[in-house]
């Protein structure tokens, strides 16, 4: 009688077990496997140039009740056209703005902006400029070496502005009284930076400057030519700014029979200890692509930490960044082969590897020959991180979540034609909710409103 009770019992609570994990998990399931359609955002449409760019965000006008961002469509000749939103029965509508502010900046790549909202960047007529899209001021220097069109500059403090030569000489600017100079020159003999580079800064020692770190010495090693050309950096330089001044303090090589495939690096402080790591792809012809992570020690740059190989020649994979996207350690995401399979990828530092958490295949963040690396942008949308991007045939925009050791498909939505901008996400309609935007290769500029 007392073995038949104990067996009831151990049913009853196997069955108990069953049902909490059911009520726990099944939830779960449900939010993780997403809505598939993206029922949170209205969409609208507005034609501001069919030579729009790239889109970006300035400062609201002087004088606006609302503090939030301003969505800027900026085109091929250089204008910067404001795009509002006003709510009328219920639903938000577009407006483009007429009286674009006008410059003469390159649009190869997006400019860079400063703290105070400006934008900064060479100019075609072979200037550096400046430009307020708020005040509608225009600030320009001819410097002593043309600035590369194609290279993105990098802000290294409020005043302070790094930007590439046309010959790979290192450009540095400074804000002095309101007014904008050029008071440093490293001889392209000297830098020999990458023409298409684009920098970044990093706090690599965590003394709370900013370094700049610079893809150099270009090679013609590998000739894949994924990013333009079958020109390469072999090295990376890091360059520390002090009294106003770039001096160079590190360097790393790629090492023989390699190249870093790559036009800029990445940073972030992967293991939290006040010290930023770079990120950065290596590639060769027996293996493609790695992921590398460097870091500053004993004041040299040392490899921390790498991926694990593509394991052919001729693979790219697209590094993206390093993000927290799932409220623990930040996870670094790469988009493997975007131009065949697109395998996303989400990987975490484990000791000195970049060890793989999940992958799903399907995606695009690249057309091949194209500098644009900036198709894709995370979404912040109730209550998860989505990465937002195109499917592999660029006919639908996705958004998939990281939940535990797996990517779950979250949405799609179709769009007319593949995008040629970056993708945008940031709060438009002052809602205090993401909202998406980008541009088609029919110029058309396509916005999803929160609601």
């Amino acid at each position: 009688m007392r073995d038949a009770m104990m067996r009831i019992s151990r049913k009853k609570f196997s069955l108990l077990i069953v049902l909490v994990c059911f009520f726990t998990f099944y939830p779960f399931e449900n939010i993780a496997a997403g809505e598939t359609t993206l029922d949170t955002h209205q969409t609208l449409t507005a034609l501001v140039s069919s030579r729009t760019k790239w889109l970006l965000t300035a400062p609201a006008e002087k004088g606006s009740s609302k503090p939030n961002a301003t969505l800027l469509a900026f085109t091929m000749d250089g204008d910067f056209h404001p795009i509002t939103f006003k709510k009328t029965g219920g639903v938000f509508r577009v407006n483009v703005q007429d009286h674009p502010t006008p410059s003469d900046l390159a649009a190869s790549v997006p400019p860079t902006q400063l703290p105070d909202g400006s934008f900064v960047g060479a100019g075609k007529s072979g200037m550096f400029i400046n430009v307020d899209t708020v005040e509608r001021r225009w600030s320009f220097v001819w410097p002593s070496i043309r600035p590369s069109i194609l290279s993105k500059p990098a802000v290294l403090d409020r005043d302070n502005v790094a930007m590439v030569g046309v010959d790979g000489s290192i450009l540095l600017f400074q804000k002095k009284e309101d007014k904008w100079l050029q008071t440093q020159l490293i001889k392209a003999k000297t830098a020999r930076v990458l023409r298409d580079a684009v920098l970044t800064t990093a706090d690599l020692d965590g003394n709370g400057r900013k370094e700049l770190i610079v893809p150099a010495v270009p090679s013609k090693l590998y000739r894949h030519a994924v990013l333009g050309d079958d020109i390469e950096p072999t090295e990376i330089h890091a360059y520390r700014f002090n009294q106003n001044s770039l001096k160079l303090m590190a360097t790393y090589t790629a090492g023989k029979n390699s190249v870093f495939e790559a036009i800029g690096t990445l940073v972030s402080d992967l293991d939290k200890d006040g010290k930023q790591e770079i990120l950065v792809t290596k590639s060769d012809f027996d293996s493609g692509a790695t992921h590398l992570v460097l870091g500053m020690r004993n004041k040299k740059l040392m490899l921390k930490a790498r991926s694990g190989t593509i394991g052919t020649g001729n693979r790219w994979s697209h590094l993206l960044g390093a993000f927290n996207i799932d409220g623990s350690a930040p996870k670094i995401l790469a988009v493997e082969t975007p131009h065949l399979s697109g395998l996303l990828l989400a990987m975490r530092l484990s000791g000195n590897r970049l060890r793989e958490r999940a992958r799903m295949a399907g995606f695009t963040t690249h057309s091949v020959g194209s500098r644009n690396l900036w198709k894709f942008a995370l979404l912040r949308r109730r209550g998860v991180v989505e990465a937002v991007m195109q499917e592999i045939g660029q006919q639908y925009l996705s958004g998939l979540a990281l939940f535990g050791n797996r990517w779950h498909f979250r949405w799609s939505r179709p769009i007319p034609s593949p995008v040629r901008s970056n993708l945008l996400t940031a709060d438009f309609n002052q809602d205090s909710k993401d909202d998406i935007a980008f541009v088609d290769q029919a110029g058309l500029v396509h916005i999803y409103l929160s609601k």
